[in-house]
């Protein structure tokens, strides 16, 4: 198999939510560094404008977009459109979550974590799915996570919102294969983000440290690679498959006592 190159995405169109920090960060830097025009679509326009700023290339846009708001989402989608041509890539990375036990959540906090998580993956793929299939091409990468898999505690919305991403991408894999259009999800689990360092407590990321049985937390990269791979042209027959990228935490349930 040939492996991924400048020509896998050179003058690819990509748009990335939630791109100006975190994982959606480094799938936009991989990207443009691999030549691709690369749309950071994200509520937060300083620090978008700041990412953008420092790599310091005509092939990066910045689109403002809550991506909770369907209206905005067609209205991003068409600047790009108007920018660049088109859309072949789509990485839904936008994400929100809060802990907390099932009866502490008000309607405020379950409508937020499910608008940013699912509702804006649909928007997004709803509405990229209309160029792409004029184009009879394109790639929609769904963010998902292992609360997607496996529930997690203290997190029940998050869990449900997953669980649904887990939906979008089956159904639309169904939906838009006939036009040539991949849909996949990458589940990560806790990555070292600076959101993921700050929403977690060091115990929290020691406990689920000991349940990974790579036996650390997953970084950046780990996921750019695994988007980049069901991104790329190598990856044209895979659609509808849920990835996880989590060093084997739901695989399996580590039972300590047992082990040498």
């Amino acid at each position: 198999m040939d492996a991924i190159t400048q020509n896998s995405f050179q003058d690819q169109v990509a748009i990335i939510t939630g791109g100006a920090s975190g994982i959606g960060e480094g799938i936009v830097q991989a990207l443009v560094n691999l030549g691709a025009r690369v749309a950071i679509a994200d509520v937060d326009r300083s620090t978008a404008e700041s990412l953008a700023a420092s790599m310091a290339s005509p092939n990066v846009m910045i689109t403002e977009v809550d991506v909770s708001r369907s209206d905005q989402v067609a209205r991003s989608v068409n600047e790009v459109v108007e920018r660049f041509g088109r859309v072949d890539i789509l990485v839904n990375s936008a994400g929100w979550n809060v802990f907390m036990n099932p009866e502490d959540y008000t309607d405020e906090y379950w409508q937020k974590v499910r608008s940013i998580n699912l509702d804006g993956t649909w928007y997004f793929s709803q509405a990229v799915a209309v160029p792409m299939r004029k184009q009879r091409r394109g790639k929609i990468v769904n963010i998902g996570s292992s609360a997607g898999i496996r529930a997690n505690p203290h997190q029940a919305p998050y869990v449900v919102s997953k669980h649904g991403v887990v939906g979008i991408t089956r159904a639309l894999a169904a939906d838009l294969g006939p036009f040539q259009i991949n849909v996949n999800c990458v589940c990560p689990a806790t990555v070292e983000t600076p959101l993921g360092l700050k929403s977690t407590t060091p115990e929290f990321r020691a406990r689920m440290t000991e349940q990974i049985p790579l036996g650390r937390l997953g970084k950046v990269s780990d996921m750019v690679n695994a988007v980049l791979f069901v991104a790329s042209p190598q990856a044209d027959f895979i659609t509808g498959v849920v990835l996880p990228v989590d060093g084997g935490l739901t695989c399996c349930r580590r039972a300590h006592h047992w082990e040498s």
